[in-house]
């Protein structure tokens, strides 16, 4: 992967760390809905003004808006809500370590529905040492309290769940469809399904617009959600879905940093353990880790 590609990599990695500090900031004056549907409108708006200035324009097929919606729904409205829920219960760095459970889901969701991706041993494997180390963050530490009324982490790891059903819907209906044109679509759509759900659960919006709120949506809206997104397909162009897969890994390192420094919320034994096991899967499943040791055994 070339230099580029890393400082990329870094760059969307602190962003997407960065945002869950940013929610943890917003949900103190604002409700979980509330808060998504502002991120998902101002990320909507940023990409539509983006293609804007390209003269670029959505698709007006109906069968592109349909899998558009579904993609908003799966990949945006339901995995955004769940996460700023369950950090109403939890710290931003620890649901962002079980947010890297997407890359498992993902594994077992795609060998399900799609048959090109086929179990591999190593997937397999990695898969079953990523889901311990989830297991081992919410479990001898917490286990007693991770119950049906432990919703915070639950809520999480549902979220991971909608996240990798929405990368299986995007490879078999929105393949064939430019990176930022889908992004624009699905914001836009999580915008439309999200604005009655804030209404009718939290009624209508009331803060006051602070500094730090506007900081907040500035992070959150256009950095973590619509320049992301650009960043991501830019990346995924660059180097791979193979490289990109390190997001995952290196998203809860800034998450945790970030939560540490400014709201001094630090992770105990067990979850950095936990987040130990969980960045070994995910290297097993990517293959990288296993090439760099067959490589050097027979090297040695």
């Amino acid at each position: 992967m070339s230099g580029h590609a890393w400082l990329l990599l870094a760059l969307l990695s602190f962003i997407w760390g960065s945002s869950f500090l940013f929610i943890e900031l917003a949900l103190a004056v604002m409700g979980p809905l509330t808060l998504v549907f502002f991120r998902v409108a101002i990320g909507a708006a940023a990409l539509l003004a983006y293609l804007k200035l390209r003269r670029k324009s959505l698709p007006n097929s109906l069968s592109f808006w349909a899998a558009a919606a579904f993609m908003g729904l799966l990949n945006n409205a339901i995995p955004f809500s769940l996460i700023a829920y369950g950090q109403v219960f939890i710290t931003a760095g620890l649901a962002s370590i079980i947010n890297a459970n997407t890359a498992f889901f993902g594994v077992i969701v795609a060998a399900l529905f799609i048959a090109e991706e086929r179990w591999q041993w190593h997937r397999v494997l990695g898969v079953i040492i990523g889901v311990g180390g989830v297991i081992t963050i919410i479990g001898p530490a917490s286990l007693v309290s991770f119950d049906v009324t432990s919703l915070g982490q639950l809520a999480v790891v549902v979220a991971t769940l909608s996240y990798a059903c929405a990368s299986v819907w995007g490879k078999l209906r929105l393949a064939g469809y430019a990176g930022d044109r889908i992004a624009a679509a699905t914001l836009l759509c999580a915008s439309i399904i999200m604005l009655p759900m804030m209404f009718i659960f939290e009624g209508v919006p009331r803060f006051e617009i602070t500094p730090t709120l506007m900081a907040v949506f500035v992070g959150l809206g256009v950095l973590g959600t619509s320049f992301a997104y650009i960043l991501y397909f830019r990346i995924l162009q660059l180097a791979g879905a193979s490289n990109l897969m390190l997001v995952t890994i290196i998203v809860p390192l800034f998450a945790v940093l970030l939560d540490a420094v400014w709201l001094s919320q630090y992770l105990s034994m067990t979850e950095i353990v936990g987040f130990v096991i969980v960045a070994v899967g995910l290297s097993i499943m990517d293959g990288r880790l296993l090439g760099y040791l067959r490589k050097h055994i027979k090297t040695g």
